[in-house]
């Protein structure tokens, strides 16, 4: 049954979760040296494909090489995560993402082309297995009362190190070039090993047996497939982030506001740090702002999602309106701020309703389709500037309108599950239901007890 937890009146209740569970902490130790790496990659991979081929074409391929193993490994990768040890898993593809980044160090010329997609492939797709297995194995190291605590640090903690690593990558390619980048990126790697392999082993829970061979994997993946569609809740909850992906076309839409906005090449570099940026400074505040000024029960997380789809439509109309980089960066930094709402607290509610033995499954798919739209998001919004004729404003403007579009589909869902709730309590008042009114069934938690 879902539990109504109201946060600690303490300041320092996210110091207190990672001092006190010592297994949380080096994930997230782990977390934070990772993540710094990916950011401070990003910018090298993007200087040397300026440096070897800096057509649009070239950094519109990276980008896809970095999306599109997600949405292809993905189904692999979540039966993998739950057939076998979480930490294994992350410990396997971090070791291996060492050797894949150090390898771009061979990259000298445009020849090397091919090598820079096929490494920029390898290492999305070692991701692919990484990130759903840190999702999943949370519930596992933290009490259940503490999941949007957890949830909460996590995403603030992607948020700063968006900020602090785009920061940081962009110092370290200009100062001590592309090649050093990559070296400190393979560190971060084998720190994130380190910290991670001071977690103890642990077997998801209902996979006895399947890591020696118990059952195929076709069958684990058509097993997630029934178990989501018998839980609608799950299911929807697992499809918000793919609503959050409908504006993800502002990635490629934020360096031609910086041109636009301004004249030289070194106002235009700054002004894109300066977007990006605030990205990362409003989503690190949405989550933990939201939490402490209402709480963190099930119905918190529910309104927080609806308002962040709702009041970010709104941040995105008066992007489309901005003619400052100061304006715009305020208005994109706000819509960060709720939109990393919708990301953290959709995956609390998932930690919350599903069974640990599905959670890779659930995330793998998550990550699949959010990034299968975001590729999408980001495809249209370029071809809309160059062959529909539409200025950035403009397509932000529509990219607002729509992100309303999963508001109002999450409301109406919510809608129908308080009346089924009501029909259940008509026809079958014996039946204990969830106290939030969130889940008109019996969690699968209840239901095995």
């Amino acid at each position: 049954m879902s539990e109504t937890v109201r946060p600690p009146r303490a300041s320092f209740e996210y110091l207190n979760l990672v001092k006190t569970h010592r297994d949380f902490r080096n994930l997230w130790y782990g977390q934070i040296v990772s993540e710094l790496g990916d950011w401070l990659n990003n910018i090298a991979i993007y200087a040397l494909i300026l440096q070897i081929s800096p057509a649009g074409t070239t950094l519109a391929g990276v980008m896809i090489a970095k999306l599109l193993p997600f949405v292809l490994i993905s189904p692999i990768s979540g039966v993998v995560v739950d057939r076998i040890s979480r930490r294994k898993v992350m410990i396997v593809s971090d070791l291996l993402r060492v050797s894949v980044v150090l390898s771009f160090l061979i990259v000298k010329g445009p020849e090397d082309l091919w090598l820079v997609y096929t490494l920029t492939i390898l290492e999305t797709s070692l991701a692919a297995f990484f990130e759903p297995a840190r999702s999943a194995i949370i519930p596992s190291l933290i009490p259940r009362a503490q999941v949007v605590a957890a949830n909460a640090l996590s995403g603030t903690t992607w948020s700063i190190m968006l900020a602090f690593g785009s920061a940081l990558g962009g110092w370290v390619v200009s100062l001590v070039g592309v090649q050093t980048a990559f070296i400190i990126d393979a560190i971060t790697f084998l720190c994130s090993a380190a910290f991670i392999s001071r977690i103890p082993d642990r077997e998801p829970a209902g996979s006895e047996g399947k890591s020696r061979g118990g059952s195929g994997g076709f069958r684990d993946l058509a097993e997630g497939a029934r178990y989501l569609i018998s839980e609608p809740i799950i299911l929807v909850l697992a499809l918000l982030k793919s609503g959050l992906a409908v504006a993800g076309g502002i990635m490629t839409l934020v360096p031609m506001y910086a041109q636009l906005l301004l004249t030289t090449p070194a106002a235009v570099s700054m002004g894109i740090g300066i977007l990006y940026g605030s990205r990362g400074v409003g989503a690190a505040f949405g989550p933990p702002v939201i939490k402490a000024l209402f709480g963190d029960s099930p119905k918190v997380l529910q309104s927080a999602i609806a308002g962040g789809f709702f009041c970010g439509g709104v941040c995105y109309l008066f992007l489309a309106q901005a003619q400052t980089i100061p304006s715009a960066a305020l208005f994109l930094g706000l819509a960060m701020f709720f939109g990393s709402c919708i990301w953290v607290f959709s995956t609390a509610l998932i930690h919350l309703e599903a069974e640990d033995r599905f959670l890779g499954r659930i995330f793998s798919t998550e990550f699949a389709l959010l990034t299968l739209v975001m590729s999408l998001s980001n495809g249209m919004a370029g071809a809309a500037v160059d062959h529909l004729g539409l200025t950035p404003h403009q397509v932000v403007f529509r990219m607002g309108l729509i992100f309303f579009v999963p508001g109002f589909l999450w409301v109406g869902f919510l809608a129908f599950a308080h009346n089924k709730l009501r029909k259940k309590r008509d026809t079958r008042a014996e039946c204990p239901i969830d106290p939030s009114g969130f889940n008109p069934v019996l969690p699968m938690r209840e239901k095995q007890d």
